[in-house]
This record gives C-alpha cells, structure tokens and sequence, in this order.
C-alpha cells in the first residue's frame, strides 16, 4: 500500500510543478520583453547623453580656438570650412551660467542637433574713419573699441561620419 502512496504523491508533485510552470514561463516572458524594452531605452538614452556630451566639447574646443586667435583651427570644426567665417565677430567668447540654462536638442535621427548656449562676448569695432591717429594706433595694436555684451550662441550642428561637426554658429546679443 506504500508503493500507492508514493506514485500518487509523485503524480501530484508532476502535476503541480507543471501547472506552476507555466505562469511563471509567461510572466518571465512578460518581464524579459520589458527588459528587452527598458534596455533599448536606456541604450538611446544613453546615446544622446553622449552626443550632448559632445557637442559640449566641440562648441568648447571652437571657444578656445576663437580666444586664441587660431582662426584656420576654429575653421577645421565646421562641416564646410571654407565657408566658416571665423575672423568677423567676437573676439574672446566665455560661458555665461547667469542668463539661464543652455538648451541643446538633438535631432529624431540623431545626425542633426542645435543649441542655444549662453555666453559673454568681447567685441572689436574698428575706429573709422581712418586718419593718421587712428593709423598710428593701429600699428601700434590698438584703433578699436572694445566692448563686452551678453548674448547667445545660437548653433547648428551635423554628424558626419560619426563626429560632429558646427554647420553653422552666430552670436546673437541679448
């Protein structure tokens, strides 16, 4: 009579552990899909933290160039470098966390993105009209009037073959 016992408990367990099974195989579907679907967020979330991040840098590396005068190396960030212009406008460029939170958006296909970052410039006018005082203070470094204004960098950018490049950049005063 044991024998009996034993093979119906043993019937009992089969049918139970495959009647548990598969709930639990749905569920763990149902939880792997979900994280299929959170990974793939994550994953573009992620990527557009890094293109932020490096247009962050671009935009920084084009301020140090603009500060330093080196025109030509400034000019090799744009997508188009001979149509940079680079030598007219600002000539020393600085962020300015003051006027509000700088907005960088990237595109849907994540090749195309803009920004508007705020920033102080230093702007140069030359003394016109030229008479020989204004001559000699040229050569001498000097025949501009120097001011400084707070404003906007209002950009456009392009992904080119995975880097970003500046399609176009202008300083608005505000």
């Amino acid at each position: 009579m044991k024998t009996t016992v034993d093979s119906a408990r043993r019937g009992f367990l089969w049918k139970a552990s495959a009647a548990l099974a598969v709930p639990l195989t749905v569920g763990a579907a149902r939880v792997s899909a979900h994280t299929a679907e959170a990974r793939d967020t994550s994953e573009a979330r992620l990527a557009e933290l890094e293109d932020v991040n490096a247009i962050r840098e671009l935009t920084r590396r084009y301020l140090r160039h603009v500060n330093a005068g080196a025109h030509d190396e400034a000019a090799a960030l744009f997508a188009q470098p001979a149509r940079a212009d680079t030598r007219s406008g600002p000539t020393t460029l600085g962020a300015d966390s003051l006027d509000g939170e700088d907005a960088i958006e990237i595109a849907a296909g994540g090749t195309a993105a803009t920004a508007r970052l705020h920033c102080n410039a230093e702007i140069e006018t030359p003394i016109e009209p030229v008479t020989p005082l204004v001559a000699m203070a040229r050569a001498q470094g000097g025949g501009v009037l120097r001011r400084t204004d707070r404003g906007v960098i209002e950009a456009a950018y392009v992904k080119l073959d995975g880097c970003w490049k500046i399609e176009r950049l202008a300083f608005r005063a505000a």
